[in-house]
Order: structure tokens, then sequence, then C-alpha cells
């Protein structure tokens, strides 16, 4: 075995460590009976190829699709949401369900922080009265978010002002997630373009050169 070929073969199986330590966080083919509230749904997941498929029509749905799920303010549920959008996008349903641990306890305060931010100002650039709810920190707007059931039950029977601080807080929410996660799914959109384009230009020069090693050398006329 030439040294060559040797460190290509050592080059394929980090690559391969790679991906496989990458894949330990999404519902894999072979373990998705494993996972709480969508392992009941594997015998179904498993008889779906596109569910799995790596091809750039199942990959980017998931891309744009996992990313806004998982930067809107369904921390909780967002799993079973994101296997029910794989099904309906014929999706990856590794990468929509994966994408959903950028928001976990640790990061979605900080996260949802900044989402409701950028809705929040985004709906004053387009006219909307945002003045009725306004929040200082991330721990506050956590205590908000947590309140939205006893204060919509509330706002029903009372007055009008909670019910629009309650909705101002929600609008802002899922206006900033779908602005940020679309922002994100943008950038892993052109890294998943990227790197597919640089394995399509190593298979095609990999077929090339096993086409040129098969070639017989022909010598040369005398």
């Amino acid at each position: 075995m030439s040294a060559d070929h040797e460190k290509k073969r050592h080059e394929r199986f980090a690559r391969i460590r790679r991906v496989k330590w990458l894949l330990r966080f999404v519902p894999r083919r072979a373990r998705f009976h494993h996972y709480p509230l969508i392992g009941r749904f594997a015998d179904i997941a498993r008889k779906r190829d596109y569910l799995w498929s790596f091809r750039t029509e199942s990959v980017r749905p998931g891309i744009y699709a996992g990313s806004i799920l998982a930067l809107m303010p369904l921390l909780g549920i967002q799993t079973p949401i994101a296997f029910l959008l794989a099904l309906l996008l014929r999706a990856n349903v590794m990468v929509l369900v994966g994408l959903q641990f950028i928001t976990t306890p640790i990061t979605a305060p900080p996260l949802y922080f900044a989402t409701y931010h950028i809705g929040r100002t985004t709906m004053e650039a387009v006219g909307f009265d945002t003045k009725s709810h306004q929040v200082a920190d991330q721990d506050e707007l956590f205590r908000e978010i947590e309140a939205l059931d006893g204060e919509a039950d509330a706002a029903a029977a009372t007055t009008p002002a909670p019910a629009k601080r309650w909705t101002t807080l929600l609008y802002s929410l899922v206006t900033g997630g779908f602005i940020l996660g679309g922002a994100t799914a943008i950038i892993l959109d052109l890294i998943w373009r990227f790197l597919s384009g640089q394995l399509d230009m190593r298979r095609i020069r990999r077929a090339q050169n096993r086409h040129s090693d098969s070639t017989p050398t022909r010598a040369p006329p005398k």
C-alpha cells in the first residue's frame, strides 16, 4: 500500500469520525425508537427514506425549517413538531431535529431575549405600537413567558390592557424568531452548499484518479 493511499485512507476515517461525533446528538435510523415521544413512530420513520437522505432536496428544507423552529418560543415541544415538519416537508429529520439543540435551558434565555428585541424593533419599524410591553433583562422576560397562560386567562376576564401586553410579547418573540432563524438558516445553507460542492469535487477527482490508474500506458511508437 502506497504512502499516498494510506494518507487518504486515514483522512477518510477521520472525516467519518467527525461526522459520527456530530450525529451523536441527532435521531439516527437505528436508534430512533429510543427517543422520547417521537420514538413510538420509529416504524413510520424508518420506512421513509427521505427522512434520512442527505440529498440537497432533503437537507435544505430541514435547515430552514429547523433553524426557524429552534428560535420559536416552543422550548420543550420542539422535537415532536420538528418530526411532523420533517414528514410534511419531506426533509432530513436528523438535520431538522438536530437543530433544535440550538435552544436548550442554558441557551434559551439569551436567545429569546435577542429574538424578543429583534422582533419588537421590527414591529416598531413597520408601525406597530409596542410601548405596552418592555422587558429589561432575560430573567424578566422568562417570568413574562411563564406567566403567559395566567395573563391570557386574566385578560379575558378583566381589561384589554393585559391582553395587548401579552400579544405584544408573543408577536415580538415569534417575529424575532423568524428573522434570526431565517438568518441562521441562510448561513447554514451557504456552509452546506460549500461543503457539498467540495465533496462533489473530491468525488470527481477520485473517479478521475481511478480511471487514470486503470488505463494502461501505451508504449511510444517506434
